[in-house]
């Protein structure tokens, strides 16, 4: 069955996590997708934050699986040509240059549009195009710090906790594919191409959006609640951990008959959800000292029975196994071909039920593709020699 992207071709000139994460997206629900690689590679194969599989980065193979892979230099004269040539024939086009490096290598919007005026054309920066930090690089943890979200937890010591998530990298190829869907809907309307701008500060504010919010009659930014004991983990008798979040009034006292507490549900100070809130640490301790008297698993079956929401805490490699994300394809298992076996990986997070999206190849070999590619645009085999003589491809 076809996905609902399928007849939309993209030529993906990004690196690293953020925008290929993006193509990973549309490759997803069926669209083409070109990868094009200078002749060392995609940073993202060689940036590593755990073990790598085999030869590659692990997070590479699923953000770039269901493309091809191409290796073209685009700083000479004959790169620029092969992407002039395929910038005709598709509809999308991905990178995240710094500003200025399109414009001097012949790749910015202008140009292009006049190559191809349907052409959709999607340009992602660190930290916006304008501001004392445009021209500056940027990766998703510098990002954070500006945006406030590394602040947003704190150790003891007051330094910052860190959020434990790639908040930006990881939020802003959703954001990419958000405005790429909307440029095409678009284009059904008018005919015409546009351009679509996005920053991985942009992502990481969108992702604090409920937290970033002041009146202007406020002297103060206010207080976080977020880490109150009614919305905390909490350590069982068998070591493990599990996390309630209670919102209202019935699961408060829901909450209160589990533990056999009910004199908190009289105490004034934690009689309200604003009284618990910052009575915080008053009130944790006395939850946390009831947690501890059974093991994880006949907590969570109490809470579970007088609904109150809670969840046990999951390692990530707990997470993989999880019969959760399993039966409902969030974490699926891919073949490939290149490790000799399955990698388990993010499954695709949003099904549509006429045109689902399908994970139908690896992420690609270095260049996998390079004369394939070459060839449906019409390069000769004489052609391809000499361009592979050069180091034109690779």
């Amino acid at each position: 069955m076809p996905g609902a992207l399928e007849g939309i071709r993209v030529l993906d000139l990004a690196q690293v996590w953020a925008v290929p994460g993006a193509g990973m997206y549309l490759a997803d629900q069926g669209a083409e997708v070109i990868k094009v690689e200078p002749p060392w590679g995609d940073d993202g194969r060689r940036v590593l934050t755990a073990a790598p599989l085999g030869e590659e980065a692990r997070h590479f193979l699923v953000l770039n699986r269901n493309k091809r892979s191409i290796v073209v230099d685009i700083t000479t004269p004959e790169g620029r040509e092969i992407i002039y040539r395929l910038v005709e024939r598709v509809d999308v086009l991905l990178q995240n240059f710094r500003p200025g490096v399109a414009e001097r290598r012949g790749l910015d919007y202008e140009t292009l549009r006049a190559i191809n005026p349907r052409l959709i054309y999607v340009a992602v920066t660190p930290f916006g195009l304008k501001g004392p930090y445009a021209n500056r690089r940027a990766y998703d943890l510098i990002v954070q710090g500006l945006a406030g979200a590394l602040s947003a937890r704190t150790l003891p010591d007051g330094s910052p906790a860190g959020t434990g998530v790639w908040i930006a990298d990881c939020s802003a190829p959703m954001l990419i594919a958000y405005g790429v869907t909307l440029a095409l809907f678009a284009r059904e309307r008018t005919g015409q191409g546009q351009r679509v701008d996005t920053a991985l500060l942009a992502a990481a504010i969108a992702m604090q959006s409920v937290d970033l919010i002041q009146a202007e009659w406020e002297e103060h930014f206010p207080e976080s609640y977020a880490a109150q004991a009614a919305y905390s983990p909490y350590r069982c008798a068998d070591g493990s951990y599990l996390i309630l979040v209670v919102v209202n009034e019935q699961q408060w006292q829901a909450l209160c008959r589990v533990l056999d507490l009910a004199s908190l549900t009289t105490d004034p100070r934690f009689a309200t959800p604003q009284g618990r809130s910052e009575n915080s640490d008053l009130l944790f301790p006395l939850l946390q000292e009831r947690f501890l008297t059974r093991p994880r698993e006949e907590w969570l079956t109490r809470l579970q029975e007088a609904e109150v929401p809670c969840a046990p805490v999951l390692t990530r490699a707990e997470v993989l196994r999880h019969p959760q994300m399993r039966e409902n394809e969030f974490i699926v298992s891919v073949e490939h071909p290149y490790l000799g076996g399955k990698v388990d990986m993010m499954g695709i997070p949003v099904r549509l039920s006429a045109t689902p999206g399908a994970i139908r190849s690896a992420a690609p070999q270095l260049g996998e593709h390079t004369e394939e590619v070459l060839q449906e645009l019409g390069y000769s085999a004489t052609e391809i020699q000499h361009l592979r003589a050069q180091k034109v491809i690779g």
